[in-house]
C-alpha cells in the first residue's frame, strides 16, 4: 500500500481526518509518519489544538496496525490512550509510529491469526520543527470483520 491509498482510506473511514489536513508522508509495515497543517488545528494561542495532536497520535498508531496486518480492512479500534503535552506545536506538525519488533507483536500476530481477534499497544511521537512536542501510547484491538 503507498500513502495515497492509506490517506484516501482515512479520510474516507474516519472523516475528521480529512477536515484537519492530514496527509500520510510515510507508510510501511515499520513506520507510519502522518502530517497536518497548523491551519486548520489552530487554537486560541495561535498554536495546534490538543485534540488536533491526540487526533494525529492515535491515527499513526491506527495506521501501524493496519499497515502490519497488511492493509486487509479488519476492524481496528483504540480501546485506551495516553498522551503527553511537552511543548506548544507552532507550525505543520508529524505524528510517527514505528514498529518495533517485541514478544508483544508476535502475541498480537498470534492471536489475530489463531482467534480472529488481537491486542497492542503501540507508541506515536507527535513532532513540530523537530522536536518531539507530545508523547502517545495506545492500546489497539484488531478483529476480523466477523466478529463485529
Amino acid at each position: 500500500m503507498i500513502g495515497k491509498e492509506l490517506e484516501v482510506y482515512l479520510h474516507e473511514q474516519i472523516p475528521a481526518s480529512k477536515l484537519l489536513g492530514l496527509g500520510v508522508k510515510n507508510c510501511s509495515q515499520t513506520n507510519v509518519e502522518l502530517i497536518a497543517p497548523l491551519e486548520p488545528n489552530i487554537n486560541h494561542k495561535n498554536t495546534a489544538f490538543g485534540g488536533s495532536l491526540s487526533v494525529i497520535a492515535i491515527l499513526a498508531g491506527w495506521s501501524l496496525v493496519y499497515m502490519r496486518l497488511n492493509g486487509i480492512r479488519n476492524e481496528i479500534v483504540i480501546q485506551e490512550s495516553s498522551m503527553t503535552y511537552l511543548k506548544p506545536a507552532n507550525g505543520s506538525f508529524t505524528a510517527t509510529s514505528l514498529y518495533e519488533e517485541s514478544t508483544d507483536w508476535s502475541k498480537f500476530h498470534r492471536s489475530f491469526t489463531k482467534r480472529g481477534r488481537g491486542r497492542i499497544k503501540v507508541k506515536s511521537n507527535v513532532l513540530c520543527g523537530g522536536e518531539i512536542v507530545a508523547t502517545f501510547q495506545g492500546t489497539y484491538v484488531a478483529f476480523h470483520k466477523e466478529f463485529t
